[in-house]
This record gives structure tokens, C-alpha cells and sequence, in this order.
């Protein structure tokens, strides 16, 4: 039997396939591997040999991965995740835990994972961490993409390949300047909030996937919006009174606690979320991903609380 043209293939090709795949360019691929670009490009026409396709295309300037290239990219990452677990298990056998701890969590959750990643760290020193932060749509694209095998979420997709296990509470609350008309009119009703002007992240957010869902129970129009680029543009922008937000308890406490954003009394409000840790349901995780994942259920849960000092 003929061998597959797998077995020609070198990890150090896999490596630095999957580099130029991430980086999307040759230069930047070598310049991450300390490689020259020639010998890069080399290894990717020799690659390319090994499949007989071509595996990236330019338009334009833009290094593109083509239709071959993205099977081979998911095949890549299954192989580099599997000898990731691999390392982690023969360490187990000789009772030690090490490896790599590789998760990515949505923007908001940086307020309060690295106080749940440190005293992990702590029981397990032998354990690195790579955190990647990004919108709801980017880090579960890059668990799609085997990029990550635990990704922690406010609003887990309704999708059957992955499971999920809520972790911690995660409010969000309707918040003002103290200064702000609306501080002095409360109670209010959902949609007196939204004739305000709404300050909102960008598409893909999932906060505002959530605003927006519960618009869409209420019936009520988000019609008055200013969209910004971060949780911390967007506080800036409502203490200068630019409107108002609904922002996770866990990215405003501090600014809640020195009396610079105000919890407004709307009906319906906190709206009630959980953040969730996320993973591929038939792909087993890693022993590490593991231990951090029964660390997250063990201490990651517990209630976010806003006082509001000014009432």
C-alpha cells in the first residue's frame, strides 16, 4: 500500500503553514519563525507539491488561503492539537501537569479572569497561559478554527457541536452619568431608556447581541445609537454624557464604586446572563484544559454585585 502523501509532510512544514494561515502573509510567517522569506515560501511550494494543490492565492495584495488550503489548515491544527495533548498526557504519566493552557474570551471578561487564571496558576507553576481577547464572533471563530480549545462566552451558540457549563453570573446593567436627566427620573421602562441615545460596541459583541435579543422581545427599536470600539471608549463616552449603555456589571464596578457611572432602575433590569466556558463537544481537552475548566466550576461562579454609592 502506498504511503499517504501525509507521511512526506514534515511538522516543521505544519508549523509553518499554520503560521503564514494565521499571519496571513510570508514575511510576517518568517519573521515569527526567525526564517527568512525565501525559505519560507520554499517550504510552502514543497507543501504544495506534497497535496498537489495550491494552498494560497493573492488578490490584489492580499495573501488569501484557498479552498485546499483550509482543509488542509483544519487537518494542521487537529494534528498540532492532538501532539499538544499528547505532551500533557505523558507528563501525566510520570504525575506531573504541564503544558500550555490556550483559551480565548470575549473583551469583557478581562475584568475578572485574570483573577480566576492567578491562583490556578499558583497550584499548577508548571502551566503556561496564552489568552486571546476578542468579540463574541472572533473567539468563536477562532474555536471553530482549533485556535483555542476552551473559549469563555456570555452567549453560547445554539449549536450542538460544542457544550457548554455556565461559570460565573454576568449582569448587565442600564448605567448613566450622575449628571444625566435620566438619573433623576427613575423608575424607568425599557423603552424611556431607549429614546436615549444607546452607546453600543460593535456587530459581533455579545453584549450587544444581548441588548439587541431583548429589543427584540420588547418590541422596541434601537433607533438612537453610537456605536464605539471598547468597553472602556464606551464608559468614557457616557461619563462625558454622550448617552447612556448597558454594560456588564463586571467592566463598571469601579467606576460604579467611585460614583462616575450611576445603575439606573429599569424595568426588567440587570438583564440575567452567565458567562459559560465553551468547548468542542466530541473533541476530549487536553489534561490541562481539563484541570482549568474543573478551577473555573469550582471558583470561577459567583454573584457580580453594583452598588450605587450616589443613591
Amino acid at each position: 500500500m502506498q504511503p499517504s502523501f501525509l507521511h512526506r509532510l514534515t511538522l516543521r512544514q505544519i508549523e509553518i503553514f499554520l503560521a503564514v494561515c494565521r499571519l496571513q502573509s510570508y514575511s510576517r510567517a518568517a519573521e515569527d519563525l526567525a526564517l527568512t522569506q525565501p525559505a519560507v515560501s520554499a517550504q510552502i511550494r514543497q507543501v504544495e507539491q506534497v497535496v498537489n494543490d495550491t494552498l494560497f492565492d493573492y488578490v490584489g495584495k492580499q495573501l488569501l488561503i484557498t479552498p485546499a488550503g483550509k482543509l488542509l489548515e483544519r487537518a494542521a491544527r487537529d494534528l498540532q492539537q492532538r501532539l499538544v495533548s499528547l505532551e500533557m498526557e505523558l507528563a501525566e504519566l510520570k504525575g506531573e501537569v504541564r503544558g500550555t493552557l490556550s483559551i480565548a474570551a470575549e473583551t469583557s471578561a478581562q475584568y475578572f479572569l485574570p483573577s480566576v487564571i492567578a491562583p490556578f496558576l499558583q497550584q499548577n507553576p508548571a502551566i503556561d497561559v496564552q489568552l486571546a481577547f476578542g468579540n463574541r464572533a472572533q473567539v468563536l471563530k477562532r474555536l471553530a478554527d482549533n485556535r483555542n480549545e476552551l473559549v469563555i462566552t456570555g452567549s453560547p451558540p445554539n449549536d450542538r457541536t460544542y457544550q457548554f457549563a455556565p461559570v460565573r453570573d454576568n449582569p448587565l446593567l442600564a448605567v448613566a452619568a450622575p449628571a444625566h436627566p435620566l438619573t433623576g427620573r427613575q423608575p424607568l421602562s425599557f423603552l424611556e431608556l431607549m429614546q436615549q441615545t444607546l452607546l453600543l460596541r460593535e456587530p459581533g459583541s455579545g453584549t450587544r447581541l444581548a441588548i439587541e435579543d431583548y429589543a427584540a422581545t420588547r418590541a422596541v427599536k434601537l433607533s438612537r445609537t453610537l456605536q464605539l470600539g471598547s468597553l472602556e471608549a464606551i464608559k468614557s463616552g457616557v461619563m462625558q454624557q454622550l448617552g447612556v449603555s448597558i454594560l456588564p456589571s463586571d467592566a463598571c464596578q469601579r467606576e460604579i464604586a467611585h460614583g462616575e457611572l450611576v445603575v439606573l432602575t429599569v424595568e426588567g433590569f440587570p438583564l440575567r446572563r452567565s458567562w459559560c466556558a465553551l468547548n468542542h463537544r466530541r473533541r476530549q481537552l487536553t489534561p490541562v484544559s481539563a484541570r482549568f475548566l474543573d478551577h473555573l466550576l469550582q471558583h470561577g461562579i459567583g454573584p457580580t454585585t453594583a452598588t450605587n454609592p450616589t443613591r
